[in-house]
């Protein structure tokens, strides 16, 4: 099955990038607190011209705006809703302050981009992509806000002080990717020359640029799971819980979705609900574990969560494909 093996081949990309910061890291090979300067360039550079670079070049019909809207709306609804239903195993399991907000985070956030961006373009082809960057959308809005806000809440207890770092280059990058779009399509800022020749060289510089984040996001958690040391059984089992992350945010999730697809028949359309789903069956998002570091909450368990979801979504994307197949 040819989606099968698309899935495969991009999870063994991930895991050669994720070996090399790994090998980094145990061979001292780069200097002491690398990662947190690896952090900050994907959160200061790297990721802003990424989401910009990548909203300002897309051009939109009005069906994929008709659909989009209801990608973007049910994107919203089904993260909120795994970041809700993931407080029950929170408190059943006693997971509190750092830790809890990572897990929170990472059953809402999932790799949108690295992962489901190459498997929707070989599956769907440029309809995919084009329909994916309005999942992503709203992946953004709510990581770069509510997401922020998760990860520096436990450093104060104010809430004017959270909400100043609801301002950062991502979320302005956001801001800039929506106004390029209002833009185009009011003005029809594209036809003109000006636009072109500037557009094409801002572009090529630097969504070049900002793709570097999938790389540098992969060295980065390599480089966090070099230092993590497991001495015993009894540290194997602390990790177990790691598991319990990964149902969620690999089968529970997108179950969901598809059950109320189910339910709804033929009111989407069929790009609506491949699309929602596949992305919400992305295994944890790589930038969690940069948000963790940055905002110092617990990066650790940020990155074994990741890199455990993401083994497993071995299995569990295959399946999420094909149950796709009973929505047709």
């Amino acid at each position: 099955m040819n989606e099968v093996q698309i899935i495969i081949k991009q999870i063994l990309i991930l895991f050669l990038l994720g070996l090399t910061g790994f090998a980094a890291g145990k061979g001292k090979i780069l200097p002491e607190n690398t990662q947190k300067s690896i952090s900050a360039l994907i959160l200061r550079i790297t990721m802003p011209f990424l989401i910009f670079t990548t909203m300002g070049n897309y051009s939109f019909t009005n069906e994929t705006l008709k659909n989009g809207f209801f990608i973007f709306a049910l994107a919203v609804v089904f993260i909120l809703l795994g970041g809700f239903i993931s407080l029950l195993p929170c408190k059943l399991m006693g997971i509190r302050e750092k830790t809890k907000n990572i897990y929170i985070a990472q059953s809402m956030f999932g790799n949108v981009i690295f992962m489901a961006y190459p498997l929707l373009k070989a599956m769907y082809g440029d309809e995919g992509i084009v329909y994916a960057i309005f999942f992503n959308m709203a992946n953004d809005a709510i990581l770069w806000t509510l997401g922020v806000y998760l990860f520096n809440r436990h450093n104060t207890t104010n809430w004017k002080d959270n909400l100043k770092h609801l301002i950062n280059p991502n979320t302005l990058a956001f801001l800039a990717g929506l106004l390029m779009i209002l833009l185009k399509s009011i003005f029809s800022i594209q036809d003109t020359a000006v636009y072109k020749s500037v557009w094409d060289v801002f572009y090529t510089t630097f969504y070049n640029l900002g793709h570097t984040t999938i790389y540098l996001s992969m060295i980065f958690i390599g480089l966090i799971l070099s230092n993590v040391k497991i001495q015993g059984v009894k540290d194997i089992v602390l990790r177990a819980r790691y598991l319990v992350y990964s149902l969620f945010k690999l089968i529970i999730v997108p179950a969901a979705a598809l059950l109320f697809f189910k339910g709804t028949g033929n009111f989407f359309d069929v790009f609506v609900k491949r699309i929602v789903t596949l992305q919400l069956a992305m295994p944890a998002s790589t930038i969690v574990s940069a948000l963790a570091l940055e905002y110092d909450s617990d990066y650790n368990a940020a990155t074994e969560g990741i890199f455990i979801s993401t083994i497993l979504s071995v299995i569990s994307l295959p399946l999420i494909v094909y149950l796709l197949t009973f929505l047709n």
